[in-house]
């Protein structure tokens, strides 16, 4: 019996070179697939983020259309998907429009708004337009939120209301 020894194909040079062009790219590419899963992965943590702004400190009137302004800023963790805004406004106030960075949020629904996905430490501002139903001192608290969870500090504030 031949004892079958592992011998290497007779290849020219130009097909070694071909060759090893195309390990380098490969394990290039691997390299690269392990840095993003790295980078990118589920070790960002969940979001924490902040509500900035102030409540308005002068009194409101009812039916007259009033817009609240905030920052809502991504300050730690992964992207808030999606971002939303949630606040204790209804009966008391009927919710207009939400925007986020200028784009219109979601229909208020379940006391929140949710805008697109907000990219870790970046802030948008955020707009919330809305009408005083009531006559009446309310106190009111704003929170950033993904989904139904809030996720960081919001406002808190009393807001008045004249007839």
């Amino acid at each position: 019996m031949n004892s079958s020894k592992f011998e290497l194909p007779r290849l020219t040079a130009g097909q070694w070179i071909t060759a090893a062009v195309i390990i380098f790219i490969v394990v290039a590419a691997f390299s690269d697939v392990l840095n993003s899963l790295k980078q990118a992965g589920p070790l960002e943590g969940p979001p924490q983020a902040q509500l900035n702004g102030q409540l308005p400190s002068s009194p409101l009137s009812v039916g007259q259309r009033t817009t609240f302004d905030f920052g809502l800023d991504d300050t730690a963790g992964g992207a808030m998907d999606p971002a939303c805004v949630g606040a204790n406004l209804t009966p008391e106030f009927k919710v207009l429009k939400v925007t986020f960075l200028g784009s219109p949020g979601s229909s208020w629904r379940h006391n929140r708004s949710c805008g697109e996905i907000l990219e870790p430490n970046s802030t948008v501002p955020v707009e919330i337009t809305l009408v005083p139903l009531h006559a009446g001192t309310y106190a009111l608290g704003l929170q950033p939120q993904v989904n139904a969870k809030r996720v960081g500090t919001g406002t808190k504030g009393e807001v008045t209301v004249l007839p």
